[in-house]
């Protein structure tokens, strides 16, 4: 995102927050020096508020106009020690001019004593004011992150939502279950059991951030144990996982598995298989859904459902994980490759 100079320097919020710090400083600078001076404490004061001011907003504008360029971390700490120190005396110079102005003071802001006094003064309130929007920024920046990592998973969970409880699903869900209930009524309760604690799971996903792979596949395997009832023969799966301690955002696999079979499965008169396997390729962890059916349509690769998914992915894991459709003659693969330190 380009960087805007004058929405973040002319922020109210930091303005007014570097207004109080110029005035705290201005009263204990003329606390600090009252008794070396003639004049009264008030006008005293309005000197130290002056001055305070001018060197604080020109520390502050020169470390705005610093973000503008892109550098690394060692390199904007020395930058920032540097523009701090070029903006003391900066500020200290028009200071005096306005200082000199107003009241007729001609102040030697060049003197050894005021020059050493001013710039020890600016350069501790500069760093510490630097450090604190530092740190203020980076905790906004990640709230911005936390808010948009929830709406893209909330768009992702109302998708996911939609697919399963759609009144297609749930009728024959249902028909399913009312069908076994005389003949196989262990089974009926079976797959009852597995809808509840599928469409528990997906209400409760908008509310977490990451959760258990091994957590994920439970509520795939529920689905895919449902959708076997449903498609009889016509429908096979299977499972595998060589990964250990890993969490991922919830639904994320769940919705390749849904859109494999909807997609996929469904539209094949013949039926097919789904494959999900997840593992580590070239210290990568790979997660992967095949399904032999019919090849995915081609206005699905614009479609909302992969978009929310690819934003979700690329927020939450900050462009370190990346999502292909590749087709076969056997079928479709959707592939996530999330890097090893991708979080």
């Amino acid at each position: 995102m380009k960087y805007n100079f004058f929405k973040n320097a002319f922020e109210p919020k930091k303005l007014g927050i570097l207004l109080l710090v110029n005035l705290v400083i201005s009263i204990l600078i003329t606390i600090l020096i009252e008794q070396s001076h003639q004049i009264g404490k008030f006008r005293l004061f309005q000197i130290d508020w002056i001055f305070s001011n001018c060197i604080g907003f020109s520390i502050y504008f020169s470390l705005h106009l610093l973000d503008i360029v892109k550098l690394s971390n060692w390199l904007k700490i020395v930058s920032a020690f540097i523009a701090i120190l070029l903006a003391s005396i900066w500020g200290g110079v028009l200071g005096t001019r306005i200082i000199s102005y107003i009241y007729g003071y001609q102040i030697s802001f060049f003197k050894s004593a005021n020059l050493t006094f001013f710039l020890s003064i600016s350069l501790i309130f500069g760093i510490s004011a630097y450090g604190l929007f530092t740190l203020l920024g980076k905790i906004h920046a990640r709230k911005i992150q936390w808010l948009e990592e929830k709406q893209a998973r909330t768009n992702a969970e109302l998708i996911s939502l939609r697919t399963r409880i759609n009144p297609h699903f749930l009728f024959n869900t249902l028909n399913s279950i009312s069908g076994l209930i005389h003949t196989f009524p262990k089974k009926a309760d079976n797959m009852l059991q597995q809808l509840s604690e599928l469409l528990r799971y997906t209400l409760s996903a908008a509310d977490i951030s990451e959760i258990d792979l091994n957590h994920e596949i439970e509520a795939i395997q529920d689905y895919l144990e449902i959708e076997k009832i449903r498609f009889g023969e016509r429908l096979d799966f299977s499972i595998s996982n060589e990964v250990n301690n890993f969490n991922l955002p919830p639904l994320l696999l769940l919705t390749l598995v849904e859109n494999a079979i909807k997609h996929g499965i469904s539209t094949a008169v013949e039926g097919g298989r789904v494959e999900l396997k997840i593992g580590n390729k070239a210290g990568n962890t790979v997660l992967s859904v095949f399904n032999t059916g019919s090849s995915l349509p081609k206005k699905y690769e614009t479609g909302f459902g992969l978009k929310a998914l690819t934003q979700l992915l690329n927020i939450h894991y900050q462009g370190k994980a990346s999502f292909r459709l590749i087709p076969f003659e056997t079928g479709t693969l959707a592939e996530i490759v999330i890097k090893q330190d991708g979080k």
